[in-house]
């Protein structure tokens, strides 16, 4: 197993951890309990509490240890070990983000090295990957988004901030999704449903999930506000679900499946 994907279930530990400390009734894995999950935990967060660290830059080594210490030790109350958990938390998505990005740079490093590739395929292979933002206006959600790519070595291509041209607005989206290595929808929500009542994404980012379709096929990254409902003929389509506090599942399922595309891939030097 790489660190990547280490980090990602240790991640996600934490997160079910956290939701059963808080909620006792939280449903755990099937034979697991909360005091074997507490034990995982400290089995495996002595190595990766170390390369976390690393990634993310602390030099605060005994602060830093401490605050894992409160959020695994069962002698703290659920308030602290609850707050140090968040923390931890924290630090370990930083830290994928992070990976990510290092994987990135080493590509790059390796593309500057002379190696028996044809020209144009290393010209390739380091031009920066464009991602295709469909969405419903401008957010903070749209605004964390744009960072999270910026951060892993992404471009995001949102159409209203670049140049048009003298294109149409359907010719610009056109324009500019075809420049594109892959297609993002953050369906937020938009309009109410005139059948349910309930919120579906604005009628735009529906038209660009047809475009997105047409152009990227299997490369497209579907994400969804908590509340929201994708009409019922893309509904069979998989997606991360994110709300206005939480997009950090949302991030993990953009790392995961930028991987699955060969946009995130290490490479030695």
């Amino acid at each position: 197993m790489d660190l990547l994907t280490e980090l990602i279930e240790f991640y996600r530990d934490l997160k079910r951890y956290r939701d059963v400390l808080i909620n006792p009734d939280s449903i755990l894995k099937k034979g697991s309990t909360i005091e074997k999950l507490r034990e995982t935990l400290l089995l495996e967060h002595g190595v990766l509490k170390d390369e976390i660290a690393k990634l993310i830059g602390r030099t605060d080594i005994n602060q830093f240890n401490k605050t894992w210490t409160r959020a695994l030790s069962a002698v703290f109350g659920i308030g602290e070990s609850k707050d140090a958990l968040s923390l931890c938390i924290d630090y370990t998505l930083e830290a994928i983000g992070r990976l990510d990005k290092e994987e990135e740079r080493l590509l790059q490093e390796s593309l500057e090295k002379p190696k028996n590739i044809p020209t144009q395929a290393r010209k390739d292979l380091a031009e920066t990957p464009k991602a295709f933002i469909a969405h419903g206006g401008q957010s903070p959600i749209l605004d964390k988004l744009k960072e999270f790519l910026i951060a892993l070595g992404i471009e995001p291509l949102v159409v209203e901030e670049q140049a048009s041209e003298n294109r149409s607005v359907g010719d610009n989206v056109d324009y500019y999704a075809r420049q594109a290595d892959f297609a993002i929808i953050l369906a937020t929500k938009g309009d109410i449903d005139g059948q349910t009542g309930g919120f579906i994404p604005r009628g735009n980012v529906l038209i660009e999930i047809g475009k997105s379709q047409e152009i990227f096929k299997d490369r497209i990254i579907y994400l969804l506000q908590a509340g929201t409902k994708f009409p019922t003929n893309i509904s069979e389509k998989v997606w991360g679900r994110f709300t206005t506090e939480r997009m950090d599942d949302a991030f993990i399922k953009i790392a995961r499946e930028l991987k699955k595309f060969g946009i995130l891939k290490a490479v030695k030097p």
